[in-house]
This record gives structure tokens, sequence and C-alpha cells, in this order.
């Protein structure tokens, strides 16, 4: 059985339409796999978001995207081993 939480929640929840225009700060952290700690503390560094006053934190999908894009780690290329014989046989 699913448990209901509130709009207001601090635990990430799954959003109802992955397509909507706008998410909520829970949303945001179940989508991009953080706390909403860490939604919260974004949003404070200045990351894109629609709020009025008070209320609640909502980010549209385009600004959901451009942070999701800035924030990519990209894999690491290990370097390039040379062959022991090319380099003994090249001296």
């Amino acid at each position: 059985m699913a448990i209901s939480r509130s709009p207001n929640s601090k635990v990430p929840t799954k959003p109802e339409h992955l397509d909507a225009p706008f998410f909520t700060a829970a949303e945001v952290a179940w989508l991009m796999n953080v706390s909403t700690k860490t939604v919260y503390r974004r949003v404070a560094e200045g990351a894109p978001c629609s709020r009025n006053g008070t209320g609640p934190i909502l980010v549209s999908q385009a600004d959901l995207q451009h942070w999701y894009n800035a924030n990519r780690v990209q894999p690491i290329r290990q370097p390039r081993r040379t062959n022991r014989k090319s380099l003994a046989s090249a001296a």
C-alpha cells in the first residue's frame, strides 16, 4: 500500500506525472536522486526556481534539465599505457 505524503514533505516523492510543467522540491529530490535538503541548498545558492514569497519551491522542466546538464559527472579517461616492447625496440 502506498503511503501518501503532504506536498510539503521533506521526503523525496515520485511525481504523479513525469511530464508535468513544474515539480516540487520533494519531486526534484526524487528525480535527481538527492535529498530535499540538497534541493533547498541549491535553491539558496541561486539555482533557478519559481517561488511566490514563502510558498512552495517549484522547478520547471527546463530549469531541471539545465541543472542536470550543469552537474553531470563525466567519466575520467585513463591515460593510454604504452607497450614496453615498442619502447625497448625504439631505443
